[in-house]
C-alpha cells in the first residue's frame, strides 16, 4: 500500500512538472519570443535595425563568414565590409564604450563567455570601434617616434 502511494505521489509530481514546461512553451507563444537560455546579443548601435545576415543565421555561422572574409582579404586582397569584423564591432559596440573584451556586456563577450568558447581575434584586432575618424588608433604613437618618422621622410626625400 505504502509502494503504490509513492508511486501516486512520484506521478502526481510529474504531472505537475509537465504540465508547468507545457505553460511556459505558451506563455512565450503568446508573447511572440523564442524561448532562449542563451544571453541576449546586443543589436546595432549605429542607427540601423539589421544585421548582413538574418540574426539566427549570424549565431549560428559568424565564424564562417568572418573566416571566409580573412581568408580573402589575407590571401587574395579582397576587402569587403560585408563580413568584416571591424565593420561587426563599428555597428554592435557603442562609439566612446568603455566595455572591452571579456566583459559581459561587449558584444562578443556576451555569447563567447556563455559558450566557453575562448577567441584570439582581439590580440591583433580592435574591441572598440573606430568611429568617424578611420585613422584614429587605440594604441597612440609617442610625439618622439612622429618626429623620427617625419624626419626619417624628409632625409629619405632630399636624398632622391
Amino acid at each position: 500500500m505504502l509502494q503504490i502511494k509513492n508511486l501516486m505521489h512520484k506521478s502526481l509530481i510529474a504531472l505537475a512538472g509537465i504540465a508547468v514546461m507545457a505553460f511556459s512553451v505558451f506563455a512565450y507563444a503568446d508573447a511572440g519570443e523564442k524561448p532562449s537560455f542563451a544571453p541576449s546579443v546586443p543589436h546595432p548601435t549605429n542607427g540601423t535595425t539589421e544585421c548582413v545576415e538574418d540574426e539566427d543565421e549570424m549565431k549560428k555561422n559568424h565564424m564562417k563568414y568572418i573566416l571566409h572574409q580573412r581568408d580573402a582579404t589575407m590571401h587574395e586582397g579582397i576587402r569587403t565590409k560585408t563580413y568584416s569584423l571591424k565593420e561587426c564591432i563599428n555597428c554592435h559596440v557603442p562609439e566612446n564604450s568603455q566595455v572591452r573584451y571579456g566583459d559581459e556586456k561587449h558584444f562578443c563577450s556576451s555569447c563567447h563567455n556563455y559558450a566557453g568558447v575562448s577567441i584570439d581575434c582581439f590580440q591583433c584586432h580592435m574591441d572598440t570601434p573606430m568611429g568617424k575618424n578611420p585613422h584614429k588608433s587605440n594604441a597612440q604613437v609617442s610625439k618622439p617616434v612622429q618626429s623620427e618618422i617625419a624626419d626619417a621622410t624628409t632625409t629619405g626625400a632630399s636624398n632622391e
